[in-house]
Protein backbone atom coordinates (compact mmCIF):
# COMPACT_ATOMS: atom_id res chain seq x y z
CA UNK A 1 0.00 0.00 0.00
CA UNK A 2 1.32 3.33 -0.95
CA UNK A 3 1.06 6.04 1.80
CA UNK A 4 0.69 9.05 -0.51
CA UNK A 5 -2.04 7.09 -2.23
CA UNK A 6 -4.06 6.40 1.58
CA UNK A 7 -3.55 10.08 2.00
CA UNK A 8 -4.99 11.12 -1.09
CA UNK A 9 -7.97 8.57 -1.11
CA UNK A 10 -9.39 9.47 3.02
CA UNK A 11 -10.22 6.02 3.88
CA UNK A 12 -12.96 5.70 6.37
CA UNK A 13 -13.93 3.23 8.58
CA UNK A 14 -16.20 0.57 6.89
CA UNK A 15 -17.59 -0.64 9.76
CA UNK A 16 -18.26 2.54 11.22
CA UNK A 17 -19.78 3.52 8.03
CA UNK A 18 -22.45 1.03 8.40
CA UNK A 19 -23.51 2.79 10.98
CA UNK A 20 -24.06 5.76 9.25
CA UNK A 21 -20.63 7.47 10.88
CA UNK A 22 -17.74 8.53 8.73
CA UNK A 23 -14.92 7.95 10.61
CA UNK A 24 -11.27 8.28 9.14
CA UNK A 25 -8.49 5.59 9.15
CA UNK A 26 -4.90 6.26 10.16
CA UNK A 27 -1.93 4.08 9.59
CA UNK A 28 -1.18 2.67 13.36
CA UNK A 29 1.79 0.46 12.27
CA UNK A 30 3.87 -0.49 10.60
CA UNK A 31 6.35 -3.75 10.55
CA UNK A 32 7.45 -3.70 6.95
CA UNK A 33 8.07 -1.33 4.25
CA UNK A 34 9.91 -0.30 0.68
CA UNK A 35 10.55 3.29 1.15
CA UNK A 36 6.82 4.87 0.61
CA UNK A 37 5.63 1.03 -0.27
CA UNK A 38 4.12 -0.34 3.56
CA UNK A 39 4.41 -4.62 3.39
CA UNK A 40 3.02 -5.22 6.32
CA UNK A 41 0.81 -3.24 9.44
CA UNK A 42 -2.33 -2.67 11.08
CA UNK A 43 -4.65 0.62 10.09
CA UNK A 44 -6.95 1.86 13.02
CA UNK A 45 -10.21 3.52 13.21
CA UNK A 46 -9.90 6.54 14.82
CA UNK A 47 -13.50 6.47 16.24
CA UNK A 48 -14.15 2.81 17.01
CA UNK A 49 -10.96 1.39 17.33
CA UNK A 50 -11.53 -1.35 14.74
CA UNK A 51 -8.09 -2.96 13.26
CA UNK A 52 -7.52 -3.94 9.35
CA UNK A 53 -4.35 -5.50 8.42
CA UNK A 54 -2.16 -5.15 5.55
CA UNK A 55 -0.74 -8.11 4.48
CA UNK A 56 1.98 -8.54 1.61
CA UNK A 57 1.49 -4.70 0.54
CA UNK A 58 -2.80 -5.46 0.52
CA UNK A 59 -4.65 -3.65 2.99
CA UNK A 60 -7.66 -5.14 3.74
CA UNK A 61 -10.19 -3.05 4.76
CA UNK A 62 -13.69 -5.06 5.16
CA UNK A 63 -16.49 -4.02 7.91
CA UNK A 64 -15.79 -7.53 9.01
CA UNK A 65 -12.42 -8.42 9.80
CA UNK A 66 -12.80 -11.35 11.70
CA UNK A 67 -15.60 -13.05 9.51
CA UNK A 68 -13.29 -12.19 6.50
CA UNK A 69 -10.22 -13.83 7.86
CA UNK A 70 -11.95 -16.92 8.73
CA UNK A 71 -13.31 -17.55 5.37
CA UNK A 72 -10.07 -16.57 3.83
CA UNK A 73 -7.64 -17.31 6.16
CA UNK A 74 -5.83 -20.53 3.68
CA UNK A 75 -5.44 -18.08 0.81
CA UNK A 76 -4.31 -15.16 3.35
CA UNK A 77 -1.16 -17.86 4.62
CA UNK A 78 -0.40 -19.71 1.00
CA UNK A 79 2.42 -19.39 -0.31
CA UNK A 80 3.26 -17.99 -3.47
CA UNK A 81 6.85 -18.61 -4.10
CA UNK A 82 7.09 -22.24 -4.30
CA UNK A 83 8.88 -23.70 -7.37
CA UNK A 84 7.42 -24.51 -9.99
CA UNK A 85 7.98 -28.55 -9.66
CA UNK A 86 7.10 -28.43 -6.26
CA UNK A 87 3.89 -26.64 -7.05
CA UNK A 88 2.99 -29.45 -9.48
CA UNK A 89 3.89 -32.17 -6.85
CA UNK A 90 2.00 -30.64 -4.22
CA UNK A 91 -0.99 -30.43 -6.54
CA UNK A 92 -0.80 -33.93 -7.63
CA UNK A 93 -0.67 -34.72 -3.91
CA UNK A 94 -3.18 -32.28 -3.05
CA UNK A 95 -5.73 -33.80 -5.63
CA UNK A 96 -8.76 -32.29 -7.62
CA UNK A 97 -11.24 -30.11 -5.70
CA UNK A 98 -8.69 -29.12 -2.79
CA UNK A 99 -8.33 -26.02 -2.19
CA UNK A 100 -4.38 -25.28 -3.80
CA UNK A 101 -6.46 -26.97 -7.24
CA UNK A 102 -9.71 -24.14 -6.96
CA UNK A 103 -6.63 -21.34 -6.09
CA UNK A 104 -4.74 -22.37 -8.83
CA UNK A 105 -7.58 -22.65 -11.67
CA UNK A 106 -8.73 -19.52 -10.45
CA UNK A 107 -5.77 -17.47 -10.66
CA UNK A 108 -4.76 -19.44 -13.86
CA UNK A 109 -8.17 -18.59 -15.65
CA UNK A 110 -8.25 -14.82 -14.65
CA UNK A 111 -4.46 -14.40 -15.51
CA UNK A 112 -4.60 -15.78 -19.04
CA UNK A 113 -7.56 -13.46 -19.51
CA UNK A 114 -5.83 -10.18 -17.80
CA UNK A 115 -2.35 -11.08 -19.03
CA UNK A 116 -2.03 -13.82 -21.70
CA UNK A 117 -2.30 -11.52 -24.75
CA UNK A 118 1.57 -10.60 -23.36
CA UNK A 119 2.59 -14.11 -23.11
CA UNK A 120 5.00 -14.87 -26.69
CA UNK A 121 4.15 -18.51 -25.57
CA UNK A 122 0.20 -17.75 -26.34
CA UNK A 123 0.50 -18.51 -29.92
CA UNK A 124 -2.69 -20.59 -30.39
CA UNK A 125 -6.30 -19.63 -30.13
CA UNK A 126 -8.79 -21.60 -27.94
CA UNK A 127 -12.01 -23.62 -29.19
CA UNK A 128 -14.89 -20.90 -30.79
CA UNK A 129 -12.12 -18.57 -31.50
CA UNK A 130 -11.51 -17.14 -27.89
CA UNK A 131 -8.39 -15.13 -26.96
CA UNK A 132 -6.76 -13.59 -24.08
CA UNK A 133 -7.25 -10.32 -23.15
CA UNK A 134 -10.60 -9.79 -22.95
CA UNK A 135 -11.02 -7.43 -20.25
CA UNK A 136 -8.66 -4.84 -22.14
CA UNK A 137 -10.88 -5.08 -24.75
CA UNK A 138 -13.97 -4.35 -23.04
CA UNK A 139 -12.41 -1.98 -21.13
CA UNK A 140 -11.26 -0.30 -23.97
CA UNK A 141 -14.86 -0.48 -25.84
CA UNK A 142 -16.52 0.92 -22.18
CA UNK A 143 -13.96 4.43 -22.32
CA UNK A 144 -15.44 4.50 -25.91
CA UNK A 145 -18.39 5.03 -24.48
CA UNK A 146 -17.38 8.31 -22.20
CA UNK A 147 -15.04 9.63 -24.85
CA UNK A 148 -15.36 12.97 -24.98
CA UNK A 149 -16.80 13.55 -21.89
CA UNK A 150 -15.67 15.64 -18.60
CA UNK A 151 -14.95 14.08 -16.06
CA UNK A 152 -14.68 16.05 -12.45
CA UNK A 153 -11.30 15.59 -11.04
CA UNK A 154 -10.66 13.11 -8.14
CA UNK A 155 -9.09 9.24 -8.76
CA UNK A 156 -10.38 6.19 -10.29
CA UNK A 157 -12.13 2.85 -8.65
CA UNK A 158 -11.93 -0.26 -10.53
CA UNK A 159 -14.35 -2.55 -8.99
CA UNK A 160 -13.63 -6.51 -9.07
CA UNK A 161 -10.56 -5.80 -10.52
CA UNK A 162 -8.98 -9.15 -10.66
CA UNK A 163 -5.81 -10.06 -11.96
CA UNK A 164 -4.97 -6.10 -12.50
CA UNK A 165 -5.19 -5.29 -16.27
CA UNK A 166 -7.73 -2.72 -15.84
CA UNK A 167 -6.05 -1.24 -12.87
CA UNK A 168 -2.80 -1.50 -15.41
CA UNK A 169 -4.45 -0.23 -18.31
CA UNK A 170 -6.69 2.99 -16.33
CA UNK A 171 -3.22 4.12 -15.18
CA UNK A 172 -1.68 3.80 -18.26
CA UNK A 173 -3.99 5.90 -20.11
CA UNK A 174 -5.79 8.15 -17.76
CA UNK A 175 -2.94 10.81 -15.78
CA UNK A 176 -5.01 9.89 -12.29
CA UNK A 177 -4.85 7.73 -9.33
CA UNK A 178 -6.42 4.42 -10.01
CA UNK A 179 -7.26 2.24 -6.98
CA UNK A 180 -8.08 -1.41 -7.74
CA UNK A 181 -10.10 -3.35 -5.55
CA UNK A 182 -10.96 -7.53 -5.15
CA UNK A 183 -12.19 -9.29 -2.33
CA UNK A 184 -10.08 -12.50 -3.98
CA UNK A 185 -7.27 -12.69 -2.05
CA UNK A 186 -4.96 -14.64 -4.81
CA UNK A 187 -6.30 -11.99 -7.54
CA UNK A 188 -5.75 -9.08 -5.79
CA UNK A 189 -1.80 -10.58 -4.54
CA UNK A 190 -1.37 -10.98 -8.26
CA UNK A 191 -2.26 -7.76 -9.51
CA UNK A 192 -0.57 -6.01 -6.79
CA UNK A 193 2.64 -8.07 -7.74
CA UNK A 194 1.87 -7.49 -11.71
CA UNK A 195 0.81 -4.15 -12.11
CA UNK A 196 3.57 -2.91 -9.68
CA UNK A 197 6.24 -4.84 -11.20
CA UNK A 198 5.62 -5.08 -14.55
CA UNK A 199 6.37 -8.60 -14.48
CA UNK A 200 3.57 -11.40 -15.32
CA UNK A 201 4.07 -14.99 -12.97
CA UNK A 202 1.47 -17.27 -13.09
CA UNK A 203 0.33 -21.38 -13.31
CA UNK A 204 -1.46 -22.06 -16.74
CA UNK A 205 -3.22 -24.57 -16.00
CA UNK A 206 -3.23 -27.38 -19.67
CA UNK A 207 -5.89 -29.78 -18.57
CA UNK A 208 -6.29 -31.31 -14.88
CA UNK A 209 -4.09 -30.93 -12.16
CA UNK A 210 -1.10 -29.94 -15.52
CA UNK A 211 0.03 -26.49 -15.30
CA UNK A 212 3.10 -24.71 -17.40
CA UNK A 213 4.15 -21.79 -15.73
CA UNK A 214 4.55 -18.81 -17.65
CA UNK A 215 6.74 -15.53 -16.68
CA UNK A 216 6.77 -12.62 -19.33
CA UNK A 217 6.84 -8.63 -19.23
CA UNK A 218 3.79 -6.24 -20.12
CA UNK A 219 3.96 -3.13 -21.85
CA UNK A 220 2.19 -1.28 -19.14
CA UNK A 221 3.08 1.74 -16.97
CA UNK A 222 1.23 2.05 -14.13
CA UNK A 223 3.95 3.10 -11.56
CA UNK A 224 3.28 5.67 -9.29
CA UNK A 225 -0.70 5.79 -10.35
CA UNK A 226 -2.25 2.59 -9.13
CA UNK A 227 -2.53 0.53 -6.16
CA UNK A 228 -4.75 -2.21 -5.08
CA UNK A 229 -6.45 -3.00 -2.32
CA UNK A 230 -8.61 -6.05 -0.65
CA UNK A 231 -12.24 -3.95 0.01
CA UNK A 232 -15.81 -5.04 -0.82
CA UNK A 233 -17.72 -3.32 -3.19
CA UNK A 234 -20.75 -3.51 -0.74
CA UNK A 235 -18.96 -1.52 2.19
CA UNK A 236 -16.50 1.02 0.33
CA UNK A 237 -14.19 2.82 2.94
CA UNK A 238 -14.89 5.90 1.68
CA UNK A 239 -16.71 8.73 1.99
CA UNK A 240 -19.44 10.29 -0.45
CA UNK A 241 -18.36 11.89 -3.59
CA UNK A 242 -14.66 10.56 -3.33
CA UNK A 243 -14.28 9.17 -6.92
CA UNK A 244 -14.66 10.86 -10.45
CA UNK A 245 -14.59 7.34 -12.45
CA UNK A 246 -15.94 3.63 -11.30
CA UNK A 247 -14.92 0.61 -13.49
CA UNK A 248 -16.88 -2.41 -12.44
CA UNK A 249 -16.53 -5.23 -15.41
CA UNK A 250 -18.68 -8.45 -15.19
CA UNK A 251 -18.64 -7.59 -11.06
CA UNK A 252 -22.31 -7.13 -10.45
CA UNK A 253 -23.36 -10.61 -10.71
CA UNK A 254 -20.76 -11.26 -8.23
CA UNK A 255 -22.27 -9.46 -5.62
CA UNK A 256 -24.21 -10.04 -2.68
CA UNK A 257 -27.00 -7.81 -3.40
CA UNK A 258 -26.24 -5.82 -6.62
CA UNK A 259 -28.86 -3.18 -6.22
CA UNK A 260 -27.04 -2.22 -3.07
CA UNK A 261 -23.69 -2.38 -4.88
CA UNK A 262 -25.29 0.33 -7.82
CA UNK A 263 -25.76 2.32 -4.62
CA UNK A 264 -22.28 1.76 -3.08
CA UNK A 265 -20.81 2.83 -6.63
CA UNK A 266 -23.07 5.76 -6.80
CA UNK A 267 -22.30 7.35 -3.52
CA UNK A 268 -18.65 7.33 -3.56
CA UNK A 269 -18.74 8.99 -6.99
CA UNK A 270 -18.43 12.51 -7.31
CA UNK A 271 -21.38 14.58 -8.58
CA UNK A 272 -21.32 14.22 -12.61
CA UNK A 273 -19.13 11.48 -11.96
CA UNK A 274 -19.63 8.26 -14.65
CA UNK A 275 -19.52 4.80 -13.87
CA UNK A 276 -19.17 1.68 -16.39
CA UNK A 277 -20.45 -1.45 -16.01
CA UNK A 278 -20.26 -4.67 -17.35
CA UNK A 279 -22.81 -7.78 -16.31
CA UNK A 280 -23.05 -11.15 -18.02
CA UNK A 281 -26.17 -11.72 -15.71
CA UNK A 282 -24.28 -15.01 -14.90
CA UNK A 283 -25.99 -15.98 -11.02
CA UNK A 284 -25.63 -18.37 -8.81
CA UNK A 285 -27.39 -19.29 -5.65
CA UNK A 286 -24.43 -19.42 -3.39
CA UNK A 287 -23.23 -15.51 -4.28
CA UNK A 288 -26.34 -13.96 -5.01
CA UNK A 289 -29.35 -15.09 -3.56
CA UNK A 290 -32.38 -15.34 -5.79
CA UNK A 291 -34.63 -12.51 -4.73
CA UNK A 292 -31.17 -10.11 -5.36
CA UNK A 293 -30.82 -11.46 -8.71
CA UNK A 294 -31.15 -8.96 -11.42
CA UNK A 295 -33.73 -11.09 -13.85
CA UNK A 296 -33.02 -14.91 -14.55
CA UNK A 297 -36.36 -15.50 -12.61
CA UNK A 298 -40.01 -15.44 -12.29
CA UNK A 299 -40.46 -15.33 -15.78
CA UNK A 300 -44.22 -15.64 -15.26
CA UNK A 301 -44.06 -11.85 -14.73
CA UNK A 302 -44.34 -8.78 -17.06
CA UNK A 303 -40.83 -8.50 -17.76
CA UNK A 304 -40.47 -12.28 -18.36
CA UNK A 305 -37.40 -13.11 -16.47
CA UNK A 306 -35.16 -10.65 -18.36
CA UNK A 307 -32.20 -9.02 -16.46
CA UNK A 308 -31.78 -5.87 -19.06
CA UNK A 309 -35.12 -4.02 -18.33
CA UNK A 310 -34.23 -4.62 -14.75
CA UNK A 311 -31.08 -2.82 -14.53
CA UNK A 312 -32.74 -0.19 -17.14
CA UNK A 313 -35.05 0.62 -13.96
CA UNK A 314 -32.13 0.65 -11.37
CA UNK A 315 -30.73 3.47 -13.36
CA UNK A 316 -34.01 5.92 -14.22
CA UNK A 317 -35.80 7.88 -12.49
CA UNK A 318 -38.71 6.10 -10.35
CA UNK A 319 -39.63 3.63 -7.40
CA UNK A 320 -36.51 1.13 -8.63
CA UNK A 321 -33.97 3.83 -8.85
CA UNK A 322 -31.07 2.01 -6.84
CA UNK A 323 -29.26 5.26 -6.03
CA UNK A 324 -27.83 8.22 -8.18
CA UNK A 325 -27.10 6.88 -11.44
CA UNK A 326 -28.40 6.99 -14.54
CA UNK A 327 -27.59 5.45 -17.49
CA UNK A 328 -27.27 8.04 -20.33
CA UNK A 329 -26.34 6.54 -23.30
CA UNK A 330 -27.45 3.35 -25.14
CA UNK A 331 -26.04 -0.05 -23.67
CA UNK A 332 -23.92 -2.20 -25.92
CA UNK A 333 -23.10 -6.49 -26.06
CA UNK A 334 -19.72 -7.53 -26.10
CA UNK A 335 -18.36 -10.88 -26.04
CA UNK A 336 -15.67 -12.66 -23.35
CA UNK A 337 -14.50 -15.50 -22.84
CA UNK A 338 -12.87 -17.17 -19.54
CA UNK A 339 -10.34 -20.07 -20.34
CA UNK A 340 -11.09 -23.19 -18.16
CA UNK A 341 -8.26 -25.12 -19.54
CA UNK A 342 -6.20 -25.94 -23.60
CA UNK A 343 -9.88 -27.70 -24.60
CA UNK A 344 -12.16 -25.37 -22.47
CA UNK A 345 -13.53 -21.99 -22.81
CA UNK A 346 -17.12 -20.44 -21.57
CA UNK A 347 -17.88 -17.86 -24.06
CA UNK A 348 -19.96 -14.95 -22.44
CA UNK A 349 -22.02 -11.97 -23.77
CA UNK A 350 -21.75 -9.06 -21.30
CA UNK A 351 -24.15 -6.21 -21.11
CA UNK A 352 -22.14 -2.89 -20.99
CA UNK A 353 -24.03 -0.06 -20.11
CA UNK A 354 -22.38 3.59 -19.14
CA UNK A 355 -24.26 5.81 -16.17
CA UNK A 356 -23.64 9.31 -14.44
CA UNK A 357 -23.99 10.52 -10.76
CA UNK A 358 -26.99 13.12 -10.39
CA UNK A 359 -25.52 16.10 -9.31
CA UNK A 360 -26.62 17.14 -5.99
CA UNK A 361 -28.27 13.62 -5.46
CA UNK A 362 -27.84 12.26 -1.59
CA UNK A 363 -25.60 8.95 -1.84
CA UNK A 364 -27.05 8.01 1.50
CA UNK A 365 -30.31 7.60 0.04
CA UNK A 366 -28.78 4.61 -2.39
CA UNK A 367 -27.23 2.46 0.30
CA UNK A 368 -30.49 -0.58 -0.09
CA UNK A 369 -30.13 -3.29 1.39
Amino acid sequence: MQRQHFKALTPVCPSCRTRGLSSPLAVTLVEADDGEDILAGIIGCTVCGAEYPIIDGLPVIVADVRRFVQDNLFYLMARDDLTPAVESLLGDASGPASGLDSLRQHVSSYAWDHWGDFDPLEDRQMPGGAAPGGVARALGEALEMIAGDALPEGPVLDLGCGAGRSVAELAARMDRLVLGIDLSVPLARMARRTVLSGQVDYARRRVGLAYDRRSFGHALDAKGRADIWICDALALPFSERTFALAVGLNVLDCLGDPRAGLGEIGTVLKDDGQALLSVPFDWTGNVTPVEHWIGGHSQRGPLGGNAEPILEMMLADGPMAAGPLRREKPPREIPWHVRLHERSCVHYQAHLVAARRIVGHNGADSEIG
